[in-house]
């Protein structure tokens, strides 16, 4: 009965056993009008009945839904991301240096209350009181 329902392309109420299952389900919602913000809750719900071998290939369509590179030979690619751990330490030893210089008993300076009372009195509000009103 399920081949039946699925022959309606506006269907998407099935769980998905394999990859081709999952993305079909995936095009569906889309399809039906699926929000942006709700992608990664339908990518979750289309994956849920898939076993591991099967996740894997849906993993792949979600990264690339083009192109195979099962088989192409990569190169690889590690100063940027050694440069990126560099500026990463020099901003971890720097931050981390300064927290330590600060001491426990500082506390920010607090503003006084009259301040805070001149602060919330606009003369352009008349809800608001004067110190001098209460």
């Amino acid at each position: 009965m399920i081949n039946v329902r699925k022959t309606d392309p506006r269907f998407t109420n099935f769980r998905p056993n394999t990859a081709a299952e999952a993305v079909d389900r995936y095009v569906r919602c889309r399809n039906n009008g699926l929000k942006a913000m709700l992608i990664p809750e339908c990518l979750i719900a289309c994956a849920r009945g898939l076993d591991e071998k099967e996740l894997d290939k849906f993993e792949q369509w979600i990264i690339n839904p083009c192109m195979d590179f099962s088989h192409t030979k990569l190169v690889e690619q590690t100063a940027i991301r050694e440069a990126n751990d560099a500026v990463f330490e020099a901003n971890l030893s720097r931050v981390e240096a300064h927290l330590q210089n600060i001491t426990v008993s500082e506390v920010p300076p607090l503003p006084v209350e009259a301040d805070i009372e001149m602060q919330c009195v606009s003369d352009d509000d008349e809800k608001m009181f004067a110190p001098s009103d209460r």
